[in-house]
């Protein structure tokens, strides 16, 4: 299994989870002419995409889906919730899906968790590969666009091979940033977003000791530093090598999950 962000932050995110027979973007937060070119990066086309995944309904993540539906009928996975928020639930290439239920697409499964966001129904993913013979099954987990830790989320993303975890704020940036303090207690709440100390503490209730590859992502850039994130997240996982970053606009290039 491999993966790779085409963009990662408030203005668009987007993922693509590849493994021997199947590839799937998760959310589709850009533009579809962005979506694109980040896919021709990759030596890619949205031919090449076996399904949409969707984690919530909010701009960032559903911005050139009503395009690309219109222009592809490939699958569409997102909840009830998200369906009829993004006003997508009337398409035929639709497929709704509930956190108790892993989805089969290919030689990938897709696994829903439920996180507390402030959107209809939100929830993240984490992907596994079927186990082989010589080799067991590998899992991704994508953990962004939560406000709080709950033992779900604790239980689900545990044993995880890679990890995209949101670090979205530094405590201090926000507080002294220009946000209103409407906007600023939002995004600190509950059902907001996670500090880079909450992603750091979250990350020491996992088996984090054999991921192979540990992203830092949905960086805001009006309220943190990828320095200040990833200082952060070394206090748990001190393994430099095997940290990357998400930047909003390149996302980051292929990591191969061994």
């Amino acid at each position: 299994m491999r993966f790779s962000s085409l963009g990662s932050g408030s203005r668009g995110n987007a993922l693509i989870v590849e493994s021997n027979e199947t590839r799937v973007l998760i959310d589709c937060g850009v533009t579809l002419r962005s979506l694109n070119t980040g896919l021709e990066r990759l030596d890619l086309s949205l031919d090449a995409i076996d399904a949409v995944f969707i984690t919530h309904e909010h701009g960032d993540h559903i911005k050139g889906l009503k395009s690309l539906a219109r222009q592809s009928s490939m699958p569409l996975y997102m909840t009830h919730g998200t369906a009829i928020k993004s006003g997508l639930d009337h398409l035929p290439q639709m497929n709704i899906i509930d956190q108790l239920t892993p989805v089969a697409i290919g030689d990938l499964f897709v696994q829903p968790v439920t996180v507390p966001h402030d959107a209809r129904e939100p929830c993240q993913f984490v992907i596994s590969t079927q186990p082989a013979p010589d080799r067991g099954a590998k899992k991704l987990g994508v953990l962004t666009d939560l406000g709080s830790c709950t033992p779900h989320i604790i239980q689900s993303y545990q044993n995880c091979d890679a990890m995209i975890l949101e670090c979205n704020y530094d405590e201090r940036m926000l507080q002294n940033g220009p946000y209103p303090m409407s906007l600023k207690q939002r995004v600190k709440g509950d059902w907001g977003h996670l500090s880079n100390g909450q992603a750091a503490d979250l990350l020491s209730k996992l088996q984090h000791q054999n991921i192979q590859w540990l992203v830092v992502a949905h960086i805001s850039q009006k309220n943190n530093q990828a320095s200040l994130a990833c200082e952060a997240i070394r206090e748990i996982f001190p393994h430099h090598d095997r940290m990357r970053v998400a930047d909003q606009d390149s996302g980051f290039d292929w990591l191969e999950i061994a």
